[in-house]
């Protein structure tokens, strides 16, 4: 399944990679998508975030009560032009589904758009692309949750 996203923020891109890279920050976008639990892990390389969050009735029966979220975001150097690329991925441990994502922070007069491209794969066998279309509805929540966190924490 294709995913597309883009989000506005109200900063340069390295201001944006850099709030990326905030243990607080990365602590409240957990706390705001309702995790049970969560992980933060910010190391020069990749900036990594985990979430355990509750699952729809609907979905138990596939994946159980909880479902934990692990959102990698690998950013580079800026280019000549501002734009910072990257990735990202999101990946659900012990389970057949993942998420791989180019990631562009392009400079916009005085805000940063973020570019995110990439495709959710469920590999499971005759039930994969159902599973998809439940589970979609996750990876649009933590994406929209991550552009509402950074435009209260950017707002500060």
């Amino acid at each position: 399944m294709k995913l597309d996203y883009v989000h506005t923020y109200a900063a340069t891109p390295e201001q944006v990679v850099a709030l990326m890279r905030t243990p607080e920050f990365l602590d409240d976008v957990a706390k705001h998508a309702g995790a049970v639990a969560h992980t933060v892990d910010v190391s020069d390389e990749a900036t990594k975030l985990g979430m355990t969050l509750k699952v729809p009735a609907s979905l138990t029966k596939f994946v159980g009560q909880t479902m934990r979220i692990d959102q990698i975001f690998r950013f580079q150097a800026a280019g000549a032009d501002g734009t910072v690329p990257g990735t990202v991925e999101v990946d659900v441990p012990g389970m057949p589904v993942e998420v791989n994502a180019a990631a562009q922070l392009r400079p916009e007069g005085e805000t940063t758009r973020g570019l995110y491209s990439g495709e959710l794969r469920v590999r499971i066998p005759l039930v994969g692309k159902k599973v998809e279309a439940q589970v979609e509805p996750f990876i649009t929540d933590a994406f929209d949750g991550l552009e509402r966190r950074a435009a209260d924490w950017l707002a500060r």
